[in-house]
């Protein structure tokens, strides 16, 4: 969770918005489903990364949104990481020791291995869907 106490947000900032502003700020936040104060801090580093300007092309996730999408790539990673570390024993195994590795025991394994990959594989098709619907806009992965 984000901290949004006054030890971590000291500075307060005032600003002085016409009435079409002001209305603009508001239904940004409901858009957003978030704080004007967030709204704020929103555009701020937008303009801060790199220089980039909210507009057309910006995309803005809220935090729970966010971090959905973090955990679910980090849940896909290690699903890949742990089917990689499985071929990589078995390819070990069979080099080191190449009696003692069972061709139904490494079939098994693989068939297993091969599932986890088309759940990795899927999952990412899912949460392309996922962002794309989210945007309103294409959304394409490069590692994929």
């Amino acid at each position: 969770m984000t901290d949004l106490s006054r030890d971590a947000m000291p500075n307060r900032l005032n600003v002085r918005v016409s009435d079409e502003e002001l209305e603009a700020l508001r239904r940004a936040s409901a858009e957003l489903s978030c704080s004007r104060s967030q709204v704020v801090r929103l555009l701020i580093h937008c303009l801060a990364d790199g220089g980039a300007r909210m507009g057309v092309g910006t995309v803005a996730f809220d935090y729970e949104t966010s971090h959905g999408i973090v955990r679910n790539l980090r849940s896909i990673g290690t699903l890949y990481n742990q089917s990689v570390a499985a071929l990589n024993t078995i390819a070990k195994v069979a080099r080191e020791s190449p009696d003692e590795v069972a061709a139904e025991d490494a079939l098994e394994t693989l068939r297993v291995v091969d599932a986890e990959m088309t759940y990795v594989a899927d999952s990412i098709g899912c949460l392309r869907e996922d962002v794309a619907r989210l945007s309103d806009r294409p959304a394409v992965f490069l590692w994929s």
